[in-house]
C-alpha cells in the first residue's frame, strides 16, 4: 500500500505540472456554458417578439396601405426597413428578417430558411396574421348569421404529451455526444505519458526494478489517469446542469418550455453511467498505452477513443428510445450513449441503465486483465 501510495503521489504531481492537463479539465468548463451562449444569441426568441426589421412593399394611398396598417399598426410586431440592395439580397444577408408584399389583399411572406431568425420570424408573423384571419372571421359569422366557428366544428381536438419527459432534442443527441467525448478523451494525454511515455524514455523499466510490486505500479499509474479523467467527466457534468439552467431562453426556444429535466433520480443514474464508462475509457487506455511501443503509435490508436462516441452518436441520433432492446445495451460505449439519451428524454428503464453499468464494470475487469498480462510480459514492455 505504501508503495502505492508513493507512485500515485508521484504521478499526480507529473500530471499537474503538464499544462495539457489543466487544458483538458477545464475544456469542458469553457464548452458547454459557450454553446449555450451561442445558442441564446441565435436563436433566442423573444428578440423576435417584436419589432421585426421587415422590407414591407404595397401601393401608397391604395387599399392595400389601409389594409397593412389594419394588421400591424398598434402591435408593434414590424419595424419597416429601408431597401439596402434589393428585397431578396437583403433577406439573404439578413439586413432584414423578413420581406411582407401586399397585393390586391393578397400578402406575401417571403423569409430564409437558412437563417434561424428569419425562420423564427416568420412563424411569429404568421402566427399573428392566422390569428387575425380567425378573428375576423369570427366576427363576419356572428354578425352574418349569429353564430360562430366554434359552433360549426364537428369536433374538438386536445394534444396531451405524456408526463417525465424533457422533449430536449439538443440534451438527446447532442450532449450525450459530448459527455461521451470528454469521458473517453479526458485521460488521454496522461495515458500515453505514465505508459508508453514512460516506456520510451526508459523510466519504466526502472521503476521495474524497484521493490514495488508491478501490481502496486499498475494500479498507481490507473488511479491517477481514473482520477483525472472522473474530474473532466464531473467538471463536465456541472458545466452542462450550470448552462442549462442559466440559458433559460435558448432552452425555451428548444424545448417548448423553461424545465431542464436535471431532476436529481436522473442525475444519480448519469453519475452511474459516467463513472462506470469512466473505468472502462481508462482500462482501455491502459491496454493500449502499455501495449503501444511509441508515443505516436498510442496517439493514433487512442485518438480512435474521440472519433468513435462521435460516429456512434450520429448512428442513435435518430434511434427510438422505445426500440431500443436490452441486448443491444451490452454494447460498449454505445450502450452509454443510448443511455444518456434515454436519461434526458425521460424514458430510462432501470434494467437499461443496469445493463450499461454492469458490462461497463465487466469490461473494465478483461481490460484490466489483459493489463496485468502485458505488464507481466518482459517482450511487450521492452518494446
Amino acid at each position: 500500500m505504501r508503495d502505492f501510495t508513493l507512485i500515485l503521489h508521484k504521478e499526480l504531481i507529473d500530471i499537474f505540472r503538464d499544462k495539457r492537463s489543466f487544458i483538458m479539465i477545464f475544456v469542458p468548463v469553457l464548452l458547454f456554458p459557450l454553446m449555450f451562449m451561442l445558442m441564446t444569441s441565435q436563436l433566442g426568441q423573444s428578440e423576435l417578439q417584436k419589432d421585426i426589421p421587415c422590407i414591407v412593399e404595397y401601393t401608397p394611398g391604395s387599399s392595400d396601405e389601409t389594409l397593412y396598417h389594419a394588421l400591424f399598426d398598434g402591435t408593434g410586431l414590424v419595424r419597416e426597413t429601408a431597401v439596402r440592395k434589393s428585397a431578396e439580397e437583403d433577406l439573404r444577408d439578413g439586413a432584414v428578417y423578413a420581406v411582407l408584399t401586399v397585393r390586391d389583399g393578397t400578402l406575401t411572406l417571403m423569409y430564409n430558411d437558412a437563417s434561424t431568425k428569419s425562420v423564427t420570424a416568420y412563424g411569429v408573423l404568421a402566427a399573428h396574421l392566422e390569428t387575425v384571419r380567425q378573428t375576423a372571421a369570427e366576427e363576419t359569422m356572428l354578425k352574418r348569421y349569429g353564430a360562430t366557428l366554434g359552433s360549426l366544428q364537428l369536433f374538438t381536438l386536445n394534444t396531451v404529451t405524456l408526463p417525465g419527459g424533457s422533449g430536449s432534442s439538443f440534451m438527446a443527441s447532442v450532449a450525450p455526444m459530448l459527455l461521451v467525448v470528454m469521458i473517453m478523451s479526458g485521460g488521454v494525454s496522461v495515458a500515453v505519458d505514465v505508459f508508453t511515455g514512460e516506456k520510451e524514455r526508459g523510466t519504466f523499466e526502472s521503476l521495474m526494478t524497484t521493490q514495488a510490486s508491478r501490481t502496486s505500479i499498475l494500479m498507481a499509474k490507473f488511479a491517477a489517469t481514473l482520477l483525472l479523467n472522473v474530474l473532466c467527466m464531473l467538471l463536465s457534468i456541472a458545466a452542462y446542469v450550470i448552462s442549462v439552467k442559466c440559458s433559460g431562453s435558448a432552452l425555451e426556444m428548444i424545448t417548448g418550455s423553461s424545465e431542464t429535466g436535471v431532476t436529481f433520480s436522473r442525475f444519480c443514474m448519469l453519475l452511474a453511467v459516467c463513472l462506470t464508462l469512466s473505468v472502462f475509457a481508462v482500462s482501455l487506455m491502459t491496454v493500449i498505452g502499455l501495449h503501444a511501443k511509441s508515443v505516436k503509435e498510442a496517439q493514433s490508436q487512442l485518438s480512435l477513443l474521440t472519433l468513435l462516441p462521435s460516429l456512434l452518436s450520429g448512428l442513435t441520433m435518430f434511434m427510438e428510445s422505445a426500440s431500443i432492446r436490452t441486448p443491444s445495451m451490452l454494447i460498449p460505449v454505445f450502450n452509454a450513449i443510448v443511455s444518456i439519451k434515454m436519461i434526458f428524454l425521460g424514458t430510462a428503464k432501470p434494467i437499461h441503465i443496469l445493463c450499461t453499468t454492469l458490462s461497463c464494470i465487466l469490461y473494465s475487469v478483461v481490460m484490466w486483465a489483459l493489463s496485468v498480462r502485458i505488464l507481466r510480459s518482459e517482450k511487450l514492455l521492452a518494446g
